[in-house]
């Protein structure tokens, strides 16, 4: 398994489309069980493949030496996913420095409709050797 993959995305069957420097598009096919009584994609699984699609974009840019982690996400939901069709994160990197990082994303439908849009804030953590508290 690659770094920027993880188990979930694997048991998800999410998988990445392209990469480019600051750029990642992911895609992940939706079942019944990801469903809410609606029949429409819950949430949190729209979340994931955001928060995902961001992260992997984040890694395409070159860091300080350090370790990107999110620690903030905002989605908004503009239209239902749907059972049984692929979605699309399309994540871009608005701001990389040495200490935070910056991305968006915008996740849509089989049919170019757009499903959510999404941004998260990444914190780079500095490896002990880099940190100032360090003697």
């Amino acid at each position: 398994m690659k770094a920027a993959e993880s188990h979930v995305g694997a048991w998800l069957a999410i998988e990445t489309i392209g990469t480019s420097e600051g750029e990642a598009i992911l895609r992940m096919p939706t079942r019944r069980e990801m469903g809410d009584g609606a029949q429409a994609v819950h949430g949190g699984f729209v979340a994931l493949l955001a928060d995902s699609a961001m992260a992997r974009a984040m890694g395409t840019v070159p860091s300080a030496g350090g370790r990107r982690h999110g620690f903030d996400l905002k989605l908004n939901f503009i239209a239902a996913g749907r059972i049984g069709e692929d979605l699309r994160a399309v994540a871009r990197v608005l701001h990389s420095g040495r200490r935070t990082g910056v991305a968006e994303c915008r996740v849509e439908g089989e049919d170019g409709r757009l499903v959510a849009t999404a941004t998260a804030s990444f914190i780079v953590n500095q490896p002990v050797s880099q940190r100032a508290d360090v003697d």
